[in-house]
């Protein structure tokens, strides 16, 4: 059965979910930046540590085709690692003191996790974090507070609506 809960700052998935997305926000401005000083013009990316993906445009498979490998989902092909522009992205994430942080797992903070299939979704709202997960067992660790799933939902309308 799926809970929702708020997430008070007594869990230690507050601060990871706010390091996350400053992390996130710092990555998407170098990509900005590196994306111009390379030249190319897709703005639909994935990047890692030690790689980097984009949509290219017509022109970016003109310009980078031979340094692209193939297309993967939904259009989003890699650079190979070994290529300026593949190295270039390693060495300016390097130069930027910055390492791709990966999205906090809801399931890794409660205790009686045994294996199998899980459903979560988190996210923040007006600087609080929201969160829900299917199955729960057992009790909610230190700075979970359940609510009631209409409370939850009425919380993502609201997002919904301030984002539109």
């Amino acid at each position: 059965m799926e809970k929702y809960y708020m997430v008070t700052e007594e869990c230690s998935l507050h601060k990871a979910w706010f390091g996350y997305k400053e992390n996130k926000a710092q990555v998407n401005e170098l990509f900005k930046e590196f994306k111009e000083k390379i030249g190319f013009e897709s703005s639909e990316f994935y990047v890692t540590d030690n790689e980097i993906y984009i949509v290219p445009t017509e022109k970016d498979v003109e310009a980078f085709g031979s340094v692209l490998c193939g297309p993967i989902n939904d259009g989003l092909r890699k650079f190979r690692t070994t290529s300026k522009v593949g190295k270039a992205w390693v060495k300016d994430l390097k130069d930027a003191d910055l390492k791709v942080e990966s999205k906090p797992m809801v399931i890794l903070y409660f205790r009686s996790f045994g294996g199998g299939r899980y459903r979560s979704r988190v996210f923040d709202q007006n600087g609080n974090l929201y969160c829900s997960i299917d199955p729960v067992d057992g009790e909610a660790p230190k700075g979970f507070v359940e609510m009631k799933a209409s409370e939850f939902f009425q919380i993502i309308e609201e997002s919904e609506k301030e984002a539109s």
